[in-house]
């Protein structure tokens, strides 16, 4: 069941002067939706143009700015705590590095943003998307497994396509997107999914399923419902952040005039769940964030950057996400590209990042000994110019390992294992 809680308190944001700014945005994304329902009767066709009413395109730009004006919602009850692994100290061993392509006889021409959790049973679970072309009719959500001892990755399959979606959700669907994979205590793997049915990704809505059975079956796909208005424009990236009442905090993002950073509160509900949303932000330019809690109610989100500056920021938190600070710069580039980052079991924070103000032909790893403060650049993990190294997204497994799986050149998903005595290594190989 999905609800959205009244009766609470309530945060507002002022939208002002960022309007004028962002009015071309605005019309741009709105005229998209438009395009994408132009066979309704809301349309006027002079000659071979159709055109709109402009009562009816003003109503649709001021439901837009409405859906980004929409409150902030605070749980008037406390709020759970982030759940984060215990710190271990690595035994002492040589570094270990290791690079591999999950999907290398796929027969897609584009792969694209994937992401990878961890079974009960040790093994990983990884999910992308892949088709002709991104946002393409026959794009599906694929997933495969690999257990620690095996050499090689399970053959791909699709566990959501755009028929699969449509028939679940009772709706039409036009594409699916990014996905994100997560496992709870209790063995259950858990789907994140994006779709769209009208317009392009800033018309998008967010979907969750579930398999009891490690990924062999699915339960039927939940349409999660976080606004009143059109519920659009809600996207998802990176992992998501247990909490103490058993629920989970999603970083996910919104790109429909504007773009803002937000959490997604997913809880329990005896047996069922409960999705509400909150936003890290009023401001127009940090996005599609990545949650790294620091301890039960200090966390940090690293966001990507779609202004002029061209710089990664950071906001934070000191309640377990019921406040934010506001985003601050940091002295790294971002070419408007995705990022992941996590605290790993010794406390130190780690980062990938498209280390650039223009491209994505490098991706790096940069490390912060105090709470993102600072940020020192310890390894590259792919590098080559005119390439595409993108969309990283970073796991550590219970075993102390990390996980790291990106996109390759947009026609492949590249999944890279490493250990603290790596990072060691070339930390001090790039000080020398």
């Amino acid at each position: 069941m999905n609800t959205w809680p009244l009766g609470r308190s309530v945060r507002s944001f002022t939208v002002g002067a960022h309007l004028r700014e962002e009015g071309v945005r605005v019309r741009r994304e709105v005229e998209e939706v438009i395009a994408s329902v132009g066979e309704t009767k809301k349309s006027i066709v002079y000659g071979t143009k159709r055109m709109m009413r402009p009562a009816t395109r003003g109503i649709l730009i001021l439901l837009a700015v409405a859906s980004n004006a929409w409150p902030l919602v605070e749980a008037g009850n406390p709020v759970p705590a982030f759940v984060t692994p215990a710190p271990m100290q690595v035994a002492g061993g040589p570094p270990f590095f290791h690079e591999e392509f999950i999907n290398s006889d796929s027969s897609h021409p584009m792969s694209h943003v994937a992401s990878v959790g961890e079974l009960p049973d040790g093994r990983l679970a990884a999910t992308w998307y892949a088709g002709s072309r991104e946002g393409a009719s026959d794009v599906a959500i694929y997933l495969s497994t690999r257990a620690p001892a095996e050499s090689a990755w399970s053959r791909p399959h699709a566990i959501v396509t755009r028929e699969s979606a449509s028939r679940d959700l009772n709706r039409y669907i036009k594409k699916v997107g990014n996905s994100v994979i997560f496992s709870d205590s209790k063995g259950g793997l858990w789907l994140i999914y994006v779709t769209v049915s009208v317009g392009g990704w800033s018309g998008s809505s967010l979907n969750l399923t579930m398999s009891a059975d490690e990924g062999l079956t699915w339960t039927p796909s939940r349409r999660l419902t976080l606004s009143p208005f059109f519920n659009l424009s809600e996207l998802v990236k990176n992992a998501p952040v247990a909490l103490s009442d058993g629920g989970w905090a999603v970083p996910i993002y919104h790109e429909l005039a504007g773009t803002f950073p937000e959490v997604l509160w997913l809880r329990d509900a005896t047996g069922d769940f409960r999705a509400t949303k909150s936003r890290m932000s009023a401001g127009w330019y940090g996005y599609q964030p990545a949650l790294a809690p620091l301890n039960a109610h200090r966390a940090l989100a690293l966001l990507r950057e779609d202004s002029s500056a061209k710089r990664l920021s950071i906001a934070r938190t000191e309640n377990a996400g019921e406040t934010w600070s506001p985003p601050q710069p940091l002295d790294l580039p971002n070419p408007d590209a995705g990022l992941d980052a996590l605290q790993l079991r010794d406390g130190r924070l780690l980062l990938a990042f498209n280390d650039s103000t223009d491209g994505r032909d490098n991706l790096r790893l940069a490390m912060s000994a105090d709470e993102g403060r600072t940020w020192e650049r310890v390894a590259t993990v792919a590098e080559e110019p005119g390439a595409d190294f993108s969309y990283p997204f970073l796991m550590q497994t219970r075993d102390g390992q990390v996980h790291l799986v990106y996109t390759w050149h947009r026609k492949a998903i590249k999944h890279v294992a490493f250990n603290a005595a790596w990072l060691d290594e070339r930390r001090n190989a790039s000080t020398r």
